[in-house]
């Protein structure tokens, strides 16, 4: 055809947009990552200072955005020192709520069901978890720290995602890594998943590798780990196993072999959605459609209807969601084709180790204060 020689490809066309818009985004990226620099070089040269709280401080986070399982990994010690006699609270900046200030679950008895918009989804679902527990909803962790060693006698207080946040010192600090994509593609955000440059691993005082039982280099995650961090500096290996689906409408819970060879609909708004379809494969369910949202996304009647439509059109089952989006979906009808949770569990064959790290963690802070 004549002419057609000159005509780009749409794959051509497309590289191209991409070049412009990296182009485009560089610069603001960069002096993002300088901000972010000269933040944490303020904290090691002591020109900013972080600030002690009596209790022992546990914190738990990760460096790239997206999940890789920091509420469970908090519930899961939150139960444990509980379970080993230790008054722990939990604090959490309820990321997405509408309202300000200090929020508490698990202070003073419910006089309803707690609505996520106040409180976040996070910190509704802990407390449905943890329901002995108190969890503390605050941006300012010095503040609410210093409310639940005051008023609650807390003795150990566990930060949710808080590896960024420099303010408060803490006795152990916990850096989470998915087995996946641990370094979240050696770059900052925008152009990688990194949230801060990777130097930052050097903070750590445990590393737990998270989704272990995922295909990944191990010596190259141990190596880059080693390379930044003091050679006491334990690696820990963890991941999650599906053990239950709960059922929404009547809040029963089976467990997972019964779903073997089930097909369904997957649907989440969750860090890492991927993740989650990968669960339900592994226990030997079929995704005949799935419907992943943002992360926190507030689900409306429309999408569940959506959602819905397209289920019975693929044949499903039923709908299988996240227990983090489940407290999204309180308050909203429910269809007539089943809607389950996944329940989940952390499994670990480190899980002594860790414990007995927890465990000295508070008894050397407790030495310490007694000395005091």
């Amino acid at each position: 055809m004549h002419g057609a020689g000159n005509q780009k490809s749409p794959e051509r066309v497309i590289r191209k947009d991409q070049k412009v818009l990296r182009f485009l985004a560089w610069l603001p990226a960069r002096l993002y990552e300088l901000v972010v620099r000269l933040r944490v070089a303020a904290y090691e040269t002591s020109y900013l200072k972080s600030r002690r709280l009596e209790p022992t401080v546990i914190s738990v986070g990760n460096l790239t955005v997206g999940g890789t399982g920091k509420t469970p990994m908090v519930g899961y010690i939150a139960r444990y020192l509980a379970e080993e006699g230790h008054d722990a609270a939990i604090l959490t900046r309820g990321y997405g709520r509408n309202s300000t200030g200090l929020r508490t679950l698990n202070v003073e008895a419910k006089s309803s069901v707690p609505d996520y918009r106040e409180f976040g989804d996070e910190a509704v679902m802990m407390s449905e978890w943890l329901p002995e527990i108190p969890i503390l909803i605050s941006g300012d962790r010095w503040d609410a720290g210093n409310w639940a060693s005051r008023e609650l006698k807390s003795n150990v207080l566990i930060l949710d995602d808080a590896y960024q946040h420099l303010r408060v010192e803490r006795d152990l600090n916990i850096l989470l890594l998915d087995a996946t994509d641990p370094f979240g593609g050696f770059e900052m955000v925008p152009f990688g998943r990194l949230r801060e440059p990777l130097y930052g691993i050097k903070r750590a005082d445990a590393v737990i590798v998270t989704r272990a039982d995922r295909p990944f280099d191990e010596h190259q995650t141990t190596s880059i780990i080693k390379h930044f961090c003091r050679a006491d500096v334990p690696i820990l290996y963890f991941y999650s196993s599906l053990v239950k689906l709960r059922h929404l409408q009547t809040g029963d819970a089976y467990e997972i072999s019964k779903f073997r060879g089930w097909n369904v609909a997957a649907m989440c708004g969750i860090g890492n959605p991927e993740a989650f379809a990968d669960e339900l494969l592994q226990v030997g369910i079929n995704i005949v459609a799935e419907n992943f949202y943002k992360d926190h996304h507030p689900f409306s009647v429309n999408d569940l209807q959506t959602v819905a439509a397209g289920a019975t059109a693929a044949g499903a089952d039923a709908i299988i969601t996240t227990e983090k989006d489940a407290v999204r979906l309180r308050g909203i009808e429910l269809p007539e084709t089943p809607v389950y949770a996944a329940v989940l569990e952390l499994r670990s064959e480190d899980e002594v180790r860790f414990k007995s790290l927890l465990l000295r963690t508070v008894h050397r802070n407790a030495a310490e204060l007694k000395k005091n």
